[in-house]
């Protein structure tokens, strides 16, 4: 799941599958049961998944999915994590414009891969606090990378120093997330470079300022009506 794509977080803590052998019969194991759950999870949802399916898919016994993974959020953590690191990238165009249009036409194609799809319904499903708290992070760092290309097309020279590089961020993945993966709508690749265009032109001029601590105001309520 591109989700998405986060570049390696040294914070990160490691799956249960690292640190484990890395090469003959144990890592094919390891890499055929978490693509066979990750293809389970895409057809039968986290639900529907059964280890007993998962293991005839990967063709091994159940016994030797339960020796790695003790639950079924635990396998089911560990492939959504390792389906992530693979599909791990970082644009570099050499333009905020165009990495922020390769991150997020990126996310619009992984929409469309049953796998993918199937991830990001099991992180927004709320059945697990395994997977939950799983979740929380993914986002924590998705966001934190949609802030990094900012902060590079600010170091460029692309915007103000002192625009807000989460306002921005936040703006630009708002709508894209709200109807690609939790309404479920299609998003033409035009309307993306819109919403770039758009928030792009007014950090431009300095529309989304870092608004520091004094300036920060709680609303007050006035006890009028409107």
């Amino acid at each position: 799941m591109t989700t998405l794509a986060s570049p390696a977080n040294p914070s990160t803590p490691e799956r249960r599958t690292q640190g484990k052998q890395k090469s003959g019969r144990a890592a094919r194991v390891v890499d055929n049961v978490l693509r066979a759950t990750a293809e389970e999870l895409a057809l039968h949802g986290y639900a529907g998944l059964r280890i007993e399916d998962v293991a005839l898919r990967a063709g091994v016994n159940k016994t030797t999915i339960y020796r790695r993974w003790p639950t079924k959020s635990v396998l089911v953590s560990d492939a959504i994590q390792s389906h992530m690191h693979s599909a791990r990238y970082t644009p570099s165009t050499g333009s905020l414009r165009g990495d922020l249009l390769d991150y997020f036409s990126t996310l619009l194609r992984s929409t469309t891969d049953s796998i993918s799809r199937g991830i990001l319904v099991t992180l927004n499903s709320h059945v697990d606090a395994e997977l939950d708290s799983l979740a929380t992070r993914l986002r924590a760092e998705a966001r934190a990378f949609r802030r990094d290309i900012i902060q590079q097309g600010i170091a460029r020279g692309e915007l103000p120093a002192n625009v807000d590089p989460d306002i921005i961020a936040d703006i630009i993945a708002g709508p894209v997330l709200l109807r690609v993966l939790h309404s479920g709508e299609d998003m033409s690749l035009r309307e993306i470079e819109t919403i770039i265009d758009t928030v792009l032109a007014g950090a431009a001029v300095n529309a989304f300022r870092v608004v520091t601590a004094a300036q920060s105001q709680p609303l007050q309520n006035s006890g009028q009506t409107s």
